[in-house]
């Protein structure tokens, strides 16, 4: 029956470990502590483990600048330990343990086989690049096919692989396939994404759903890249995931607002850039005369502010 306080990483991992001998351990930054911090808002002696006679801890605080919680930012002097819950020195994470306490079950080995899964996502990348080819196939010519799929994998196989290499040089498992699964269903899922939005805008005759195409696939790709994160660097991952959210914000509402500061909109879609099949229309047919009469009120609209704008600049080269 033994008390042990240990040194957390911020993702929880233990970074020392020492046994308490007696019935006190004293945490600090001197080097004549029982737990040495090496944190520059630890002091001296910073604080104490104190075991009383019927076996219940605290940890004391020894009258420090920082003191210490159990959460950040609720500082107080005394903590009846109680659990495995991270106590916060400073900026450094502690753990408090009894040996007596039972400790997580074991996790099994990784024996899934992710390999034959990524190479058929790859197989379906190949074959929705095989069918766009075909059907943007309009010339004489036949397209070069093996090129352009070709090309296709080996971008994905460089994205993985890129990914891979950061996970060997920082946790020390590369898993390629699974980069290269995640990579290959990330690219499906944008294509879908794309696809579902043009059919709605062309069913349903609203603008809107490819306005927000743009944002709506930055949110994809970020979480595509959170995914690819999470796999490659999981101790660091808390502090990265934010770093991916301000990226994507950013990513998003920087060209936003320059388009905005430019020209006064949100976007530059204004029309349908792709017909589908009429069977996909929702939308109530519209006779031709009403068709005619929309059109000429479209018209006069547009010459109305196309006068408009012309006498504005004729005025503002005037001023000039």
């Amino acid at each position: 029956m033994t008390w042990y306080v240990e040194q957390l990483h911020r993702d929880g991992s233990v970074l020392a470990r020492v046994a308490l001998q007696g019935n006190r351990c004293r945490i600090g930054r001197a080097l004549d502590n029982d737990l040495v911090l090496d944190d520059a808002h630890v002091a001296a002696h910073h604080a104490e483990l104190v075991v009383d006679d019927v076996g219940a801890a605290a940890l004391v605080d020894l009258g420090t600048r920082n003191g210490i919680a159990r959460q950040k930012g609720r500082r107080v002097e005394r903590i009846e330990v109680s659990d495995e819950h991270p106590l916060r020195l400073g900026q450094a994470l502690i753990r408090v343990r009894h040996s007596d306490w039972p400790v997580a079950p074991e996790q099994p080995l990784q024996t899934r086989w992710i390999w034959p899964w990524a190479l058929l996502a790859l197989a379906a990348v190949l074959a929705h690049g095989a069918w766009d080819v075909w059907l943007r196939d309009l010339g004489e010519r036949s397209p070069p096919y093996l090129n352009i799929l070709a090309g296709s994998a080996i971008a994905l196989a460089v994205w993985s692989g890129l990914y891979a290499l950061l996970g060997r040089l920082i946790s020390g498992n590369e898993r390629f396939f699974t980069h290269l699964l995640i990579a290959s269903c990330g690219y499906l899922i944008v294509v879908s994404v794309d696809w579902v939005l043009d059919i709605l805008a062309f069913a349903s005759g609203w603008l809107w759903p490819m306005q927000i195409s743009r944002y709506v696939m930055v949110l994809v790709v970020a979480l595509i890249v959170r995914m690819h994160l999470r796999v490659a660097d999981p101790r660091h991952w808390p502090t990265l995931r934010c770093a991916v959210g301000v990226v994507a914000v950013g990513v998003a509402l920087v060209p936003l607002a320059q388009l905005w500061i430019s020209e006064r909109r949100f976007t530059q879609v204004q029309t349908l850039g792709q017909i589908e099949h009429p069977a996909l229309r929702l939308a109530a047919p519209v006779s031709v005369d009403r068709f005619s009469a929309d059109a000429a009120r479209l018209q006069a609209r547009a010459d109305a502010a196309r006068k408009r704008d012309g006498a504005s600049d004729a005025n503002d080269y005037e001023d000039d």
